[in-house]
């Protein structure tokens, strides 16, 4: 595999620097807390993709006639509010008519979906401070905490539509940070394939959609039983505890990460550090005339 090589220029590159220079390569440390993509051959973010496909069924249909249901009744409420001041009796009659049940009915899957990036990371936000210890200091409070909501047990992103990587680049490390902390609920994270982001936008009813998480409780969740052994999950070993779980997940370090920073030196390093000697020796003197003496005054 070929190194990424970038060729932008320096930001603290001088046009008036006529040194000639020399290419030299500077040995960069990559951060020991990155956490990479799983590794997914192409064959299986295909057959991921189908089965997301196959569970949003209905969906998409759902969506568009709630849709059209919800503009009618804007429309009567916009068409009864400029009828009010004329016919009293007309409105209030109008405004009781009601708008009948949706033609389709709520597919089941939509209530364990959670459809887009912001959405998928506040769940999983939320999942990962539920493993925190909550402290109460009020004693007396006798109110019942609210269950919380299914854990997520597979997300699909669409990787492969994003652009910049940076907005789903978070996507890894909230995942690992999850299944190091709790091993016996693990989140399987699935890349998807180039197009996937129109075939999921077409399924939900939607413009877009970069991910979308699925719960423990997801209706045809076994389907993708084969494809979930078949993918590798992330953790991140320097959060995992021995004490979580009777099998913890397997701990390891991350080998060190060299990187090759490709950028350039002045040949004659003893010329160069003349000019930038000379070069702020007369800055100094040029900021010093500047200087405004102060005049005596006299009383």
């Amino acid at each position: 595999m070929s190194a990424r090589v970038h060729t932008n220029p320096s930001n603290r590159a001088k046009p008036r620097d006529t040194l000639e220079k020399k290419v030299v390569f500077k040995s960069v440390l990559d951060s020991p807390l990155r956490v990479s993509w799983p590794s997914v051959p192409i064959n299986v973010q295909n057959t991921a993709l189908a089965c997301t496909l196959s569970l949003l069924d209905g969906i998409s249909e759902y969506q568009s006639a709630r849709g059209q249901q919800n503009k009618k009744r804007k429309r009567l409420e916009k068409d009864t509010t400029q009828k009010k001041r004329k016919i009293e009796t007309a409105t209030e009659g109008y405004r009781c008519r009601p708008t009948g049940p949706p033609s389709h009915a709520s597919p089941q899957a939509l209530s364990h979906l959670i459809i887009g990036l912001n959405a998928v990371t506040k769940r999983l936000d939320d999942q990962i401070r539920s493993l925190r210890k909550a402290v109460s200091l009020n004693a007396d409070s006798t109110s019942a905490p609210t269950p919380p909501p299914a854990p997520i047990k597979v997300i699909v992103v669409c990787r492969a539509d994003v652009d910049p990587q940076i907005l789903i680049d978070h996507l890894p490390h909230e995942v690992a940070a999850f299944n190091s902390a709790s091993p016996n609920d693990l989140i399987t994270l699935i890349p998807l394939p180039k197009g996937a982001e129109a075939a999921l936008a077409r399924a939900v009813g939607l413009r877009r959609v970069t991910a979308i998480a699925m719960d423990c409780e997801m209706p045809g969740l076994a389907t993708f039983t084969s494809i979930l052994d078949s993918i590798p999950t992330i953790t991140a070993p320097w959060l995992t505890s021995l004490a979580a779980s009777a099998t913890p997940v397997l701990q390891q370090l991350i080998p060190t990460h060299v990187k090759q920073l490709r950028t350039t030196a002045p040949k004659d390093m003893k010329m160069a550090k003349l000019l930038r000697a000379e070069g702020k020796a007369a800055a100094k003197a040029k900021k010093k005339s500047k200087a405004v003496p102060m005049s005596k005054t006299t009383v």
